[in-house]
């Protein structure tokens, strides 16, 4: 049975206090929480040469919900070919349940306007929490988990896949920031978030069984 590990335990309270930290300055429109958003947009969002903004518009596009939802449908049908059940189940609940579903009624309970600056692409809907930060830990994050199990006996390509994913979870949340349609405290929620749902649903699922 695949155990989640005390720090693993640690690091979703964490995370999960901070989210919560996070809602409450957003609701009740905290001055710190202000002072943070605009402390990091002003370390981020700094001109870059035009092949690096549209690398980083790229970026931001892949965690759009069609191609998000392609390589979702694309994972899970691979892991239902390779009978990994579980698995498919486990990818379905994280991104297109809590990711897709959970997010917006969160979206449409806060309400937070998007920052008032220039962007360099389009969004709609609300700005808390950010959409494409805990969709990226969610299915970045279940690629993780279940590489894990299949790796687990090759420790250094587990923690190869695991940093390299981690990154790619950080950047897409960052790219939200530079193009301007969230801010800071938006993406630190969606992370902080997705990371609570992905300890969670792992634990309900591998309570009971073999692993993933």
């Amino acid at each position: 049975m695949t155990t989640i590990s005390k720090l693993r335990w640690r690091c979703t309270w964490g995370a999960g206090i901070l989210f919560l930290l996070d809602l409450f300055g957003v609701v009740t429109q905290q001055n710190w929480l202000k002072a943070i958003d605009q402390t990091i947009i002003h370390l981020i969002r700094h001109p870059l040469p035009h092949s690096l903004t549209h690398l980083i518009i790229a970026i931001t596009n892949s965690g759009n919900p069609r191609p998000v939802t392609w390589v979702t449908l694309l994972l899970i049908a691979a892991l239902a070919i390779l009978q990994r059940y579980r698995g498919a189940l486990f990818l379905t609940v994280n991104v297109l349940i809590w990711a897709g579903i959970g997010n917006s009624l969160i979206k449409h309970m806060v309400q937070r306007p998007r920052p008032t600056v220039d962007r360099l692409v389009t969004a709609g809907s609300f700005s808390f929490p950010s959409g494409h930060s805990i969709t990226a830990m969610l299915l970045w994050g279940s690629v993780i988990v279940l590489l894990g199990w299949s790796l687990r006996r090759h420790r250094n390509w587990r923690w190869g896949v695991t940093l390299l994913l981690s990154c790619w979870i950080v950047i897409i949340g960052l790219s939200r920031i530079y193009v301007g349609v969230h801010y800071p405290t938006d993406v630190i929620a969606g992370w902080s978030l997705g990371f609570v749902l992905l300890t969670l649903s792992q634990w309900f699922l591998t309570r009971y069984g073999d692993g993933l």
